[in-house]
């Protein structure tokens, strides 16, 4: 869908152009004026962030905002028309605010207010430059989506894999109908009414591009002669391939044949630019090392291309011949005719097998392979005399004989390959062995009456030829279904016309090399365990299709031997056997059973008690069958593996008496493990430790190579030990919880275990204790017990689920978040779904990124996407989150949407939905909610809404009166004041007209006379901010400050005060007073006072330094300071301001100081005052290069379009101390 701003902008351009028509003459700057005569604009900072000329000089993220001067209640100021030096130092910048990505340019142009669009229209051809720049970059991107789809089609139609196909052709309609192209051209054409309008070459190439996608040869005539009738710019190779491609497209030969005149005559003339491609190369390709010839080569290769498209292959090989007849050893000239090159030579067999006319192309195709030489590696090296086949041609030969069903010549081909492969740097890869198997079956299938001889050699042929079997051909993997399909197709041949031995044993070869390649993936770490587990699954799934394929075919039945390997190969690849098959099964050994001469392999009689144990009815009278035939048989159970004695041991023990008493007659082990039976009953309060093992493979459960499980068995799960380590939950304390795990570590050491659930609940539990060993313990020692739940056999399965379940919970609530999404990538792998309270953990612990609202929201997203239904937890966190990043549309949706799922909001979720409408300004909700909130009849009074909406009175919409309301009604509801509460109310009375400083002093006694709550550094801060930026009393603010070291509540014994708050706060004040003469003395101070400086300080001293004029310094603070990682947000900044004083005094003094967002902002601003625009650049250029996210780039870069950008605020403001934390 077209962006928004698109969508503002071709508005006000189809407007221009009726404009321009009717008044002959005007420019487009005219128009454009016009444009916006329809009512008032408000100036815009770039692509998305607007600033207000007043306000804060302390922007974006960070808990602390002090302003300069001035009072809270300010006039807004009126935007200005802009003059048309404006306009062009805003166009010439505009190349600046690109976002370094295609799907970040998107995200900018779709974030776009209607605002920023007028204000765009207004700012000249460098922002429709920018535009259509982004617009043919999407169209382009959705023509590289649908060849891929088509491609995609095309391949599962050969493998006549016809699931999703629609989908897919919806997919591709639905690409095909964005309006990308017509609104660039749109917006070309509204420009080029200008007679001065002026695009660079890529502009031009880019729109001609999507002209040849469009095959609008109207379009390209307009671009082209707009590009023509400029004298200051020449077109390249590029522009006139793509103008060719779209004459060749409407299948114009005379056309093509035209631009092709002109691009010669212009060579002539030297009016083409010699350069490789203007839009794009390819980094796979090294550049050409003469790019006047590689510029002609290419150009020629597309008429010779277009001649084929039209149906023209005489002109087309006449082309070729004048290609051949140069000298490749002579100096290139711009009038000669090039050379052709291994990539001209393939353009012609491609270009006969679009034609359809194969045998001509195959033709030429053996001719090449022929050749000595083999192709080089670089398309336009000159090749006087043909190479053999590139890549390129090889692909274009194998796809053309495989679809005309030239199977002979195909197969031929194909193993002539993949001998000369190595030698000519060519790959055969999956698609090309996809397309032989492809053919060869649709030929198979078409022939039923095929000589059996001819068939079988055909049927090993590509078993052996074209079916991969070495390990490192990784890419050859039933991750791909039609690989996939293909294989069950190939080994179904073999058993419908008789040969049931070769295709069990080809289904059994290619399901161990499966697991042989996904073992040297691992081992290369070519695979990671997402990978893996997607192999894994295309292995079960080749497994279980092929086994229903058999009990459907035409064979009237299956023996009980081919059953019993198909069996153990289910097992093999930890595939459950159907019903059907299981019957299947057991009716073949019903009646087998009595033939004397009956002999099964150990392996078969392995399988057969897997299918009887895997039944879903009572197995015990099969199992006792089993076992008098395992006597009758003479069978030597000793051989059996230590899984399938495990099994056998276990099924017959939970079995009825006469079960049991099998077990002596089956000899050792066996008879000893009936007897301790016998003596369990009689002694029940003994307990057993013995067993074979725990199994180190589940069938059933989707376990994955990274998941080991324990081999050393030793599980009984008691009923009475899970209520005794259960009895913590739920609301246990600390105490209780470790006292469950000390239960939990007693019991294992004699073989006793809880049930799966109390191990989850222990998991989580301790996860909110931060117990992460604790936690992996459990959790290697919950795979003992999983590995125990054998029969049934779902209990296995959702134990394990229950179990991934809550690590994920608990590794999120101990910090460990990476980990924790491990554990949900495993359970998203093997078809299942983290719970609502998973995905809440994740969710909550989103933090220290420079994104935390949109990661958290992909979760969130991700959740709806799998059908998790959220609980009051899982809404607490996400709409807590969309509050902190002032998203409040967001987040009332999301409040509307748990209301209409019938779920009760809490005091925490509307503490945080009112948060949210107090951050962006929205009082009138704000104030609705919360007496929603306290209407509630369950309603549990919590100070966060209270000082939520002081903080909205004090800080966003200052009115004194209503912040003393809502703290009226915070003591008349017997919510004891925090910290935060007495901060807000010395702001109140400190900055919001009329000031009263009295009343501001009592706020401070009564917090010192408070014993629930200490006394901390916003609170001097907040003084400080009061007296120096607010009352221009430099001395008080002085005297406040000198005092904190020794007043009665400062702890010589805690973290150093003043902190780094306070600092930053007189710091502000010295800025804002314009005293940098005493900011040394206090920087030594800072520093020998142990207090680690903050960013947020840095911040002022770069925007006082350059106030004063002394830009150098602000320099040299801004690259004394440090970038974090990419991705992650700087630490040691904000801990002050959360009310958590004890966490500053964590950080080292000497620890680096790690810029924040507002510092790029506070140095870009810091140039801009003092008329360094390029130095201003050069800071975006390296902001941007941070991967900063698009919104925060935005928000700086807008300020280059600020015409009254200054370090220094109006003396209109008022300030504030710390807002929002």
């Amino acid at each position: 869908m077209l962006p928004k701003v698109a969508n503002h902008l071709f508005h006000h351009t189809s407007r221009a152009v009726v404009a321009v028509q009717n008044q002959t003459g005007h420019t487009l700057r005219n128009v454009l004026q016009l444009q916006s005569s329809s009512g008032p604009t408000t100036a815009v900072t770039g692509w998305g962030s607007s600033v207000s000329s007043g306000g804060s000089a302390h922007s974006g993220p960070g808990p602390s905002k002090f302003h300069t001067s001035a009072r809270l209640h300010s006039t807004p100021a009126q935007s200005s028309p802009l003059s048309a030096t404006q306009v062009r130092e805003r166009v010439e910048k505009l190349s600046a605010f690109r976002a370094p990505s295609s799907q970040q340019r998107s995200q900018n142009v779709a974030a776009d207010s209607p605002s920023d669009a007028s204000q765009l229209v207004r700012s000249g051809f460098g922002t429709y430059a920018t535009l259509i720049n982004t617009l043919t970059d999407r169209d382009f991107e959705n023509y590289e989506a649908v060849c891929r789809a088509e491609a995609r089609l095309r391949k599962r139609r050969r493998a006549a894999v016809y699931e999703n196909a629609e989908e897919e052709e919806k997919r591709i309609a639905s690409l095909r109908g964005d309006s990308h192209f017509a609104s660039a051209f749109a917006l070309f054409q509204t420009a080029a009414v200008n007679p001065n309008s002026k695009f660079p070459l890529h502009i031009y190439n880019k729109l001609l591009r999507s002209c040849a996608i469009h095959s609008n040869a109207d379009a390209a005539h307009a671009v082209y002669a707009h590009l023509e009738n400029r004298s200051d710019i020449d077109p390249d190779a590029q522009t006139f391939i793509s103008l060719i491609a779209t004459y060749a497209s409407t299948n114009d030969v005379r056309g093509a044949e035209n631009i092709f005149q002109r691009f010669k005559d212009a060579s002539r003339l030297d009016r083409v630019q010699w350069s490789f491609d203007a839009i794009a190369s390819d980094s796979s390709i090294p550049a050409p090392r003469d790019c006047q010839r590689a510029s002609q080569m290419a150009v020629w290769n597309e008429m010779l291309a277009a001649y084929f498209r039209c149906g023209q292959p005489s002109e087309a090989l006449g082309l070729l011949e004048q290609m051949m007849d140069t000298a490749t050893s002579q100096p290139s000239r711009a009038t000669d005719v090039p050379p052709p090159s291994s990539a001209t030579f393939s353009r012609a067999v491609a270009g006969f097998c679009q034609l359809g006319d194969v045998p001509t192309a195959l033709n030429w195709f053996e001719r090449m392979l022929q050749q000595q030489e083999s192709a080089s590696t670089d398309p336009y090296e000159p090749a006087h005399l043909p190479r053999r086949p590139d890549q390129a041609a090889w692909t274009a030969m194998i796809d053309a004989l495989a679809d005309e069903g030239m199977v002979a010549e195909l197969n031929r081909l194909f193993v002539r390959w993949l001998d000369q492969a190595p030698q000519d740097g060519t790959s055969v890869l999956s698609d090309h062995r996809d397309s032989v198997l492809a053919a060869n079956l649709r030929f198979m299938d078409s022939r039923t009456d095929l000589d059996q001889v001819k068939a079988l050699e055909l049927l090993d042929f590509l078993s052996e030829h074209v079916l991969p079997w070495h390990v490192d051909r990784v890419h050859f993997t039933f991750q791909r279904e039609t690989s996939r399909v293909l294989c069950e197709r190939l080994v179904m041949q073999y058993w419908n016309r008789g040969h049931a031995e070769r295709a069990l044993d080809l289904a059994e070869r290619i399901a161990s090399r499966q697991f042989e390649v996904l073992r040297y993936g691992q081992a290369q770490e070519t695979f990671d365990s997402s990978t893996t587990q997607w192999r894994i699954e295309g292995t079960r799934r080749f497994v279980t299709d092929l086994v229903t394929g058999i009990l459907s075919s035409r064979v009237s039945s299956v023996s009980l031997s081919h059953l019993l390997r198909l069996s153990a190969l289910l097992t093999d690849v930890g595939a459950l056997p159907s019903a059907d098959f299981s019957e299947a099964c057991l009716n073949a050994y019903a009646l087998e059973r009595n033939n004397p001469a009956l002999s099964l392999p150990v392996r078969e009689w392995e399988a057969l008690l897997d299918v009887i144990l895997a039944g879903d009815v009572d197995s015990t009278a099969s199992l006792n069958t089993l076992v008098d035939d395992l006597l009758q048989h003479s069978v030597d159970i000793t051989k059996f593996s230590e899984h399938a004695k495990g099994q056998l041991v276990r099924s017959l023990s939970s079995s009825d008496v006469n079960s049991v008493r099998l077990l002596a007659q089956l000899g050792e082990p066996f008879a000893s493990r009936y007897a301790e039976l016998e003596r369990l009953q009689q002694s029940p309060s003994e307990t057993s430790a013995q067993s074979f093992e725990t199994p180190s493979s589940w069938n059933e459960t989707p376990a994955t190579p990274t998941t080991p499980i324990s081999q050393n068995s030793s599980a009984r799960i008691d009923s009475a030990h899970s209520h005794l380590v259960g009895e913590f939950f739920p609301g246990g304390n600390r105490a209780a919880v470790l006292a469950a795990y000390q239960r939990f570590r007693d019991g294992a050491e004699h073989g006793i275990y809880p049930r799966s659930i109390v191990i989850a609940r222990l998991i989580s539990a301790l996860g909110r204790l931060g117990e992460t060993g604790k936690i992996r313990d459990l959790y290697h020692t919950a795979q003992t017990v999983l590995g125990s739940l054998e029969n049934p056999k779902q209990w296995q399965t959702s134990g394990w689920f229950l179990i991934e379940d809550h690590m994920i919970i608990g590794l999120a609530h101990a910090g460990d978040v990476e980990a924790a999404h491990v554990h949900r990538q495993r359970i998203l792998q093997h078809g299942g779904v983290p719970s609502a309270d998973a995905y809440g953990a994740l969710i909550l612990n989103v933090k220290d990124t420079t994104d935390d609202t949109s990661n958290a929201m992909a979760l969130y997203q991700e959740s709806q996407t799998y059908g998790v239904v959220p609980n009051i937890f899982m809404y607490n966190t996400i709409i807590s989150k969309l509050a902190k990043a002032r998203k409040a549309d967001h987040a009332l949706h999301l409040f509307q949407d748990m209301k209409a799922r019938n779920v009760q909001p809490t005091s925490v979720t509307y503490g945080a939905v009112i948060a949210a409408c107090c951050r962006v300004g929205d009082a009138a909700s704000a104030e609705l909610l919360f007496q929603e909130m306290t209407s509630e009849p369950t309603f549990k009074p919590r100070v966060p809404p209270y000082n939520t909406m002081m903080q909205l009175y004090t800080h966003t919409k200052p009115d004194r009166e209503r912040v003393l309301h809502y703290y009226d009604a915070l003591r008349e509801a017997k919510v004891q004041p925090t910290a935060h509460t007495y901060k807000l109310l010395i702001d109140a009375y400190g900055c919001i007209e009329p000031i009263d400083l009295p009343a501001m002093q009592k706020v401070f006694e009564d917090l010192v006379a408070d014993r629930n709550v200490s006394v901390q550094g916003t609170h001097w801060a907040a003084l400080i901010n009061a007296w120096g930026c607010v009352q221009k009393d430099l001395d008080q603010a002085l005297a406040i400050f000198d005092s904190i070291a020794t007043h009665p509540t400062t702890n010589p014994n805690g973290p150093p005060m003043p902190d780094a708050v306070v600092y930053e706060a007189l710091v502000n004040t010295l800025v804002t007073l314009r005293r940098m003469d005493l900011v040394p003395t206090y920087l030594e101070r800072l520093r020998t006072s142990g207090v680690h400086m903050t960013a947020y300080i840095a911040n002022l001293l770069i925007k006082g330094y350059a106030s004063v004029g002394d830009i150098a310094r602000s320099r040299e603070i801004f690259e004394s300071l440090q970038d974090p990682q990419e991705g992650v947000a700087a630490p040691h900044n904000h801990a002050p301001h959360q009310n958590k004083p004890q966490a500053a005094s964590q950080v080292p003094a000497d620890a680096p100081v790690y810029r924040e967002p507002s510092t790029w902002e506070a140095m870009v601003r810091a140039e801009l005052g003092n008329g360094e625009r390029d130095r201003a650049l050069a800071l975006l250029q390296r902001l941007q290069a941070r991967m900063f996210p698009p919104a925060v780039y935005q928000r700086i870069s807008g300020i280059m379009l600020d015409e009254s950008v200054s370090p220094w605020a109006s003396a209109d403001t008022t300030p504030t101390s710390p807002t929002f934390s």
